[in-house]
């Protein structure tokens, strides 16, 4: 039988999601943090003149952003609209000067035509300028300069925290340090190559042959260069391994003992173990020594880098806010400033004014009028999501508001999905980046997730609760006698929380608690 290879039309009837434009501004608007759509609501406004923000002090309009949607017609449906010389706002009686109120949209809709040459200032408008003689001398003759100015008592008081200096880096410290140093020519160049190398612990990994070809030295000079940088500060910088850095501090220690040296050098990873019996059976010397070698090891620093390294102080500014009322919790958004994002009716109202632009200028402006009315429509939707999600996730963890993180329940996106009618991708947007407040602190949204384990009494426990007993559990116990794992499954079970020994295990690796073993500490 020939297989027929002729080619033929046929229909097909396919279901599929097209994401218009606005569908994915709404996504994209709900994955955005608080600052971040801050920015872009700034970033909007300098492009397009029928968004503006209304300040605090402005009581000419009080409107939301929801009450400006309101009023406006869907702008998918019913683009005839902007179309039309229609009066948007037939009830008001306003009086709009036909050359001066072209000026403001004509401008902006300038920017997409060729910018014109720039015109200087007339012999007159110079002249103008020099007639203002003020003599400044006058003025501050006399006066004493100040460190601070109170505030004006109209103004809102800074808090000193918003003014937060950069903490030199690691790198930014080896560069200056280097710079101050007697390198210089093809030393100073390899010394710059290995301070790029040193990663954030402050280590160099690089072999030295590497950075010899890369840098056109010799092994040898490299070598030089490199005990130089490890003399820099913090000690124990620029080391190949733990061994190096641990030896590095030593001599900077002054450290005369060459019985520590040794130990380090060569039976590390015995001590580590905290095998004393057989590393002073192995040396054949009293177990003491090994020990008083042991503490002394003990205060050095293993990342030299990180004192240096320090994370960025990041500020989180919650998207919820939840307070006690009477007898019950309420949770309501923290807009900030995004409560002032409104359409500005002046231009609105420019735009139905009959022979006002040419029709490029209008579909521009009309563009502009639809671009707004869509991003204020999805910033609408944003925050009813949020607040949705939000009020569902508190209302499932009513118990932790009053008794914090021992009473955070289990709890899933699908069951959070399942109660706001919403798919569990939205829901995780949601929680992502997006901070609350509540009496008990400030959490992200995703801290309220989290799976269960099953209790004597049926119900279930949340794993975050639960790490919270092991942490408190081994800040209490005994560091001579420190609780293995499955000493504290035990303690949990006795307190009706039914866990296995594999799994303390986990979540004691999770919270970067070391074993007991490595936890004892010696007198």
């Amino acid at each position: 039988m020939a297989l027929s290879l002729n080619q033929v039309q046929a229909q097909k009837q396919l279901q599929r999601l097209v994401m218009t434009p606005q569908m994915q501004q709404s996504i994209q608007l709900l994955q955005m943090t608080s600052m971040e759509l801050e920015q872009l609501a700034e970033m909007e406004m300098m492009q397009n003149p029928f968004l503006e923000m209304m300040e605090e002090d402005d009581d000419s309009d009080e409107r939301g952003i929801a009450e400006e949607v309101e009023g406006i017609a869907d702008a998918e449906s019913n683009d005839e609209r902007y179309d039309s010389d229609e009066d948007y706002s037939s009830h008001e009686d306003r009086e709009l000067s036909k050359d001066n109120d072209a000026d403001h949209l004509e401008a902006t809709a300038s920017e997409a035509k060729t910018s014109e040459d720039d015109q200087s200032l007339s012999a007159e408008e110079t002249e103008r300028f020099g007639d203002v003689d003020v003599d400044w001398d006058n003025y501050y003759d006399g006066s004493e300069g100040k460190a601070y100015t109170p505030p004006n008592p109209d103004e809102e008081d800074r808090d000193f925290q918003d003014y937060v200096s950069q903490p030199a880096s690691l790198y930014d410290s080896l560069k200056w340090q280097l710079g101050i140093s007697s390198l210089s020519g093809l030393d100073l160049k390899v010394g710059e190559f290995i301070i790029g190398s040193i990663d954030d612990d402050g280590y160099m990994r690089l072999p030295l042959e590497e950075i010899a070809t890369a840098t056109g030295a010799d092994v040898d000079r490299v070598g030089g260069v490199l005990r130089v940088i490890q003399s820099f500060d913090p000690v124990g910088v620029a080391a190949r391994d733990l061994v190096e850095c641990l030896i590095l501090q030593l001599e900077a220690m002054g450290e005369k003992d060459p019985q520590v040296y040794d130990i380090v050098r060569n039976h590390l990873d015995t001590l580590q173990r905290k095998k004393f019996k057989e590393l002073a059976k192995l040396l054949n010397v009293d177990e003491s020594e090994v020990r008083a070698v042991f503490l002394r090891i003990g205060h050095l620093e293993p990342m030299p880098g990180r004192s240096r390294t320090s994370s960025e102080v990041r500020y989180a500014l919650p998207d919820v806010m939840v307070r006690g009322v009477d007898d019950r919790y309420v949770v309501f958004l923290n807009e900030g400033r995004m409560s002032g994002l409104r359409l500005n009716d002046y231009y609105r109202q420019l735009l139905t004014t009959p022979d006002m632009f040419t029709p490029k200028e209008k579909d521009f402006a009309q563009e502009k009028l639809k671009s707004a009315v869509w991003l204020l429509k999805n910033i609408e939707k944003r925050k009813n999501t949020i607040l949705k999600v939000s009020e569902a996730i508190m209302d499932f963890q009513k118990e932790f508001l009053e008794k914090g993180t021992p009473g955070l329940k289990p709890l899933t996106l699908r069951e959070v999905a399942e109660v706001v009618g919403m798919h569990e991708s939205t829901v995780a947007r949601v929680t992502t980046g997006k901070y609350i407040d509540t009496p008990r602190g400030v959490f992200e949204l995703k801290y309220f997730f989290s799976p269960g384990l099953q209790t004597d009494s049926g119900e279930d426990a949340s794993s975050t609760s639960i790490k919270d007993m092991l942490a408190r559990m081994i800040g209490n116990e005994n560091p001579a006698k420190p609780l293995n794992d499955q000493r504290l499954s035990e303690m949990l079970q006795e307190q009706g929380v039914t866990i296995a020994r594999r799994t303390v295990a986990k979540y004691r690796e999770q919270l970067r608690i070391l074993p007991a073993k490595l936890r004892k500490q010696v007198d």
